[in-house]
Order: structure tokens, then sequence, then C-alpha cells
């Protein structure tokens, strides 16, 4: 790779966390350097002395922060956010690829658009071998629509705060790779939240949503490679974690239908904790989690599966 100077002015702090040295990570760092907006840095955090792609590539834009092995991601993460100096803080999974026109395009939006706290992207996917599975991933996203009713310039769209927050509840349009953030913004609300586990960046996110508008565009802004975080942790501990962060969700809300939709999520994912131990032939256990899904949210479906749990 042709080698760049490194400029005074930084415009984009882009932060990459690199927990395990994944076959992907060359291709990931090259795309972020490869970006058509040159005054950046790249926070390469890493999870023990690591050499291979961050070592072979020659850039001095790339700022290596070597940690102690068996770091927590999202500790890494908040450590990268830390040593962030330029106004724009950009996600990067060492999975994903930007694509070249991302982050200028990105940075001017918001320059434009001075009540939006952060922006983000559709996106495309990817298979392990790069070939694109899906052209879009936000296209069928059934309340994204709702949401962008106020056009910008382009291909972007203001969403304001109140409408965005209360979108979230519903669905979340958001990829990590795809988010921009002020820094500032960043500093106002604080790191993410380690114990929030796989779902810290949900967390993250209706934090943001309570604090500024948002900058949504439709043109694709980076790839996504499939498969990579669905090995990473079990269907369990997810289910958990969300409940988790749901409920804290509900804490900031005292409108009652925002915290009915809540209240149906949770049921949802205490009713797949559920299902998972009927599978596991823990009937009692099973019986248990639907009674609570019920509870939190009455369904007659959670009824139905206590029954299915109870006589299986």
């Amino acid at each position: 790779m042709m080698s760049r100077t490194v400029s005074d002015r930084v415009l984009v702090s882009i932060v990459m966390v690199v927990p395990t040295a994944p076959a992907s990570l060359d291709a990931a760092l090259r795309s972020a350097l490869a970006s058509d907006l040159s005054e950046l840095e790249v926070i390469v955090v890493e999870n023990g002395a690591m050499g291979g792609p961050v070592a072979d590539v020659r850039d001095p834009r790339i700022v290596r922060v070597p940690m102690r092995p068996g770091q927590r991601v999202l500790r890494l993460r908040n450590v990268g956010i830390a040593r962030a100096r330029a106004p724009y803080v950009a996600l990067l999974n060492s999975e994903d690829l930007l694509k070249p026109n991302k982050l200028s395009a990105t940075v001017s939006a918001l320059d434009r658009t001075p009540d939006a706290g952060f922006a983000f992207s559709d996106f495309e996917c990817i298979d392990e071998s790069g070939a694109v599975v899906r052209s879009s991933a936000l296209t069928d996203t059934a309340h994204l629509p709702t949401l962008t009713n106020e056009g910008r310039e382009g291909n972007w769209h203001l969403i304001r705060q109140a409408v965005f927050a209360r979108g979230l509840l519903y669905q979340n349009p958001i990829g990590t790779s795809g988010v921009v953030i002020r820094r500032n913004l960043l500093t106002e609300i604080g790191p993410f939240a380690e114990v929030a586990g796989p779902c810290a960046d949900l967390d993250y996110w209706f934090r943001l949503a309570h604090c500024r508008d948002a900058l949504y565009s439709s043109e694709v802004g980076y790839s996504h490679r499939e498969g990579v975080a669905a090995r990473n942790g079990s269907t369990g501990s997810a289910s958990k974690c969300y409940i988790e962060v749901l409920r804290r969700e509900k804490e900031r809300w005292s409108d009652r239908a925002a915290r009915r939709q809540l209240d149906r999520v949770i049921a949802d994912n205490l009713a797949r904790l559920a299902d998972d131990q009927r599978l596991r032939r823990r009937r009692f256990r099973s019986a248990a989690g639907f009674a609570h899904a019920f509870a939190t949210s009455p369904d007659v479906r959670w009824l139905g599966g206590m029954l299915r749990s109870i006589l299986a």
C-alpha cells in the first residue's frame, strides 16, 4: 500500500477493535485507509500483542493500541474512542468493509446538519468470500420509512430525536460499522456499557436516540460480512442481555404506549428463552418462563407455550 502523510487536520477517527486475528482484518483495514477522505486516523485496538495484517500495512494514519490479552471487546472499543482526536468518530468492525465515499459523504452531511448528533447508512451483506448476498440490508425494514419523512438533499434524511427514540422500540436499523458520531456527543453520554455484552450496541443507540436527531442515508455505506457475529455467542445469552437492555430502556420512558411496546418485546424474548428450555426438556423451567412472559405482556401464545411445556 502506498504510504500517505499524516494530516494535522484529522476529521474522522475510525475505531477498530481486534479481539482476535480474523482473516478479514487486512481487507477491513485497507478499506478504511482507501477512503476518499484522507484526513483520518485509524485507531486499531489489539487484544494482546499482534502482528499479521496490522503490522504489514505501512500507513502513518494507523494508531496501534496494544492491550493485555483477554480484554472484553467493549473495553477495547471504549479505549479506542477515548484515544480519538477527530471531531467525528466512526466505528468499523474487523470483518466489515467501508465504501470509499462513506466517510466524506457522512461528514459533509453532518456538517450541513448541526442538529444531528450522529449518522448511519444502509449496508450490503457479503459472505465470507466477499460475494454480495444482499445488496441492501434496510430496503425491507418495515418501520424505517415512517422515520425518514423529513427529506434532506441527496440520499440523506433527517430523523427527529423523539421520532427516532420511539422508532427504535420497534426495530433497530443501525449497523455498527455504518455509524459516525460527533465526538462531543460521545463525551456527553459516556462509554459503551461493558456489562451489556452482545447487546451493547443497541443499548448505545437507545442512549443516542434520547439525546439528538439522527441522519440516515439510503446509499450503501459499507459491506457487512455475515456469519461472523453469529459464531461468537449463543442465542440464549443474546436474549438475556437483550432483555436487560430493554428493561433499562423502559426506565427512560414514562409514556404508556412506549412501555407497553417494550414489554411486548421483553415478553417475546422471555418466551424465546422458555422455548429453548422446552427443547432441552426442562419442562418446569420452560413453563415458568412462559408464565413470566405472560405476566410481562399477556398473550395467548404464552399460555399455549406453557401448556406445551407441561405436556411435553
